[in-house]
């Protein structure tokens, strides 16, 4: 019995040696099959270790003894030829697999760049804009040269729009349709100048509610051909008159950078622009297409006030292109300035004026307002 006994603990002993390549007889064992996701080769693991050593790599579809003496939630001990060990349990199946077809890889989209709109794109939008708002006369083209009754339809639309008054008409003319024909401004032809049409359009933000159009003049612009805007007022036959209350004695030139410093709020653009070299072309003829733009820019420099806001932040304060704080920095503001506001576009932000005449976004906690 003592001999049986020790045979017994020899063999017990003897299995416990035997090598991760031996086979174990286990008759509760069962068959199972590698089905990784991705195909790939399964790595058989000399412990239940994610680090142990890797003994043996088993194909995708192969079949496995899995021994009963060790069933675990992640791991399994399984028979694979001569080598035993252990893999994950998620990648073995009780069923044999198809064969592992790799996906097919989507294709890379590639990126949709939309080309930024051309110059004339952008001219064409204001253009039809214009119309839309009802600023342009019906029938009136944006082919060939500009008229004194062009202008006019067109800064009387603008007015009529501004006030909400449908019936208001221009009040401040620089110069009727009469003394028009009857001055040198169009020389031989009937058709406004660019320093008498600025001049009306001066006018015509008196009559929209602007108390002082000349707004400030940090950024007036420099011209190069201010004495043609002196020249251009000689021929319209307007003396100015300095101290005048009149608003018609006012130089020309000084209406004229008026208008230049203005811009329409949306776009930034001038009302009427300077060449590359400073020069106004006062004595040009003006296109439809230029009074158009102009007048369509014009109406949107120009807004009626809401209240004020002073800067209360006692460092500068940042002004945004659109009311949100994820929006571009477009500029920055001094601590105790004043500045008119536009609009309120939404709860905590005020659109102000800046003196170039193009507008900003700011949040309320920058600012003290006062309703005016």
């Amino acid at each position: 019995m003592k001999r049986l006994l020790s045979l017994v603990t020899a063999l017990c002993l003897l299995c416990a040696l035997l090598p991760a390549s031996a086979s174990i007889y286990d008759p509760g064992a069962s068959r199972m099959y590698v089905k990784t996701s991705d195909g790939k080769k399964l790595n058989l693991r000399a412990e239940a270790d994610a680090n142990a050593a890797v003994i043996a790599k088993i194909p995708y579809g192969a079949e496995v003894l899995v021994y009963s003496d060790f069933v675990g939630m992640v791991w399994y001990h399984v028979q694979y030829g001569m080598y035993n060990g252990y893999v994950r349990t998620q990648y073995l199946s009780s069923h044999k697999p198809k064969p592992f077809v790799p996906p097919t890889p989507k294709p890379t989209k590639k990126p949709v760049v939309t080309p930024p709109p051309s110059p004339e794109e952008l001219i064409s939008r204001e253009i039809a804009a214009a119309r839309k708002l009802g600023l342009v006369p019906q029938g009136m083209t944006a082919e060939g040269n500009c008229t004194w009754q062009e202008l006019d339809g067109l800064l009387t639309s603008a007015i009529r729009l501004k006030t909400k008054n449908p019936s208001a008409m221009r009040n401040h003319v620089y110069l009727t349709l009469a003394d028009y024909q009857a001055s040198n401004a169009g020389a031989a032809y009937n058709i406004v100048l660019r320093g008498v049409a600025a001049a009306e359009m001066y006018g015509a933000l008196i009559d929209m509610g602007e108390s002082d159009p000349m707004l400030n003049h940090s950024n007036d612009p420099y011209l190069a051909d201010a004495a043609d805007v002196e020249t251009c007022q000689q021929y319209a036959g307007v003396t100015s008159l300095p101290g005048s209350a009149d608003w018609r004695g006012l130089p020309m030139l000084n209406m004229v950078i008026t208008i230049l410093d203005h811009a329409d709020g949306a776009s930034k653009k001038p009302v009427l622009s300077l060449d590359t070299g400073h020069d106004f072309f006062p004595s040009h003829p003006l296109t439809r297409m230029d009074a158009i733009l102009a007048v369509y820019r014009l109406y949107n420099s120009f807004y009626h006030f809401l209240g004020k806001v002073t800067i209360t932040h006692e460092r500068q304060a940042n002004l945004r292109a659109q009311p949100s704080m994820s929006a571009a920095i477009v500029g920055k503001v001094d601590p105790g300035a004043v500045y008119d506001v536009v609009a309120i576009p939404k709860k905590g932000w005020y659109q102000i004026q800046l003196p170039s005449g193009s507008t900003a976004y700011i949040a309320a906690g920058m600012v003290a307002y006062e309703m005016q």
